[in-house]
């Protein structure tokens, strides 16, 4: 499971050996501290494109 912040290069990933539970808090985490939208996939997270 990948979480991946939708406004900056952020992301968790059970890859790294975190539990799906820990990377959801992670995931939280982020988005109180930032206030940015997080979304999650099963697959690698998404090329982020910058402008």
């Amino acid at each position: 499971m990948n979480k991946y912040c939708l406004e900056c290069h952020w992301y968790a990933s059970t890859a790294e050996g975190d539990t799906e539970a820990e990377v959801s808090r992670r995931a939280i985490e982020h988005f109180v501290e930032t206030g940015h939208t997080v979304d999650s996939a099963r697959l690698p997270p998404p090329v982020m494109l910058e402008k």
